[in-house]
Formats: C-alpha cells, sequence, structure tokens
C-alpha cells in the first residue's frame, strides 16, 4: 500500500531538480508524478485489465 502523501512526493521531486530549473518542467513533473500515484491507486482499487485483454480491445479499433 501506498503511504506517502501527495504533498511529500511533490517535495521530494521537486527537491531532486536542479535549482535552475524551469516553472514548466516543474509543473510537468508534478503532472507525470500525480498520473503514476493515480495508475498505483487504480491497480490497488482492482481498477485495471491485463495486457491480454488490452491486446484484444487494441484489435476490435
Amino acid at each position: 500500500m501506498y503511504t506517502q502523501t501527495a504533498k511529500q512526493d511533490a517535495i521530494e521531486a521537486i527537491e531532486q531538480l536542479p535549482y535552475n530549473v524551469a516553472l514548466d518542467e516543474i509543473v510537468y513533473r508534478l503532472y507525470v508524478l500525480n498520473k503514476a500515484r493515480q495508475g498505483v491507486q487504480d491497480v490497488e482499487a482492482g481498477c485495471s485489465i491485463s495486457s491480454k485483454d488490452l491486446a484484444r480491445e487494441i484489435e476490435q479499433w
């Protein structure tokens, strides 16, 4: 289970960046971090499909 807060993740991500980083880069990193957190939460909640099921869906496009 994921126990670290979003704020803690954001602070850690920002601290790893160089001091002269552009604000756009910070926002992008936080966006990606948020999407990764959402993905983990979806998997933990059982809201995911197998790669085989995904391949079948893609074939139907």
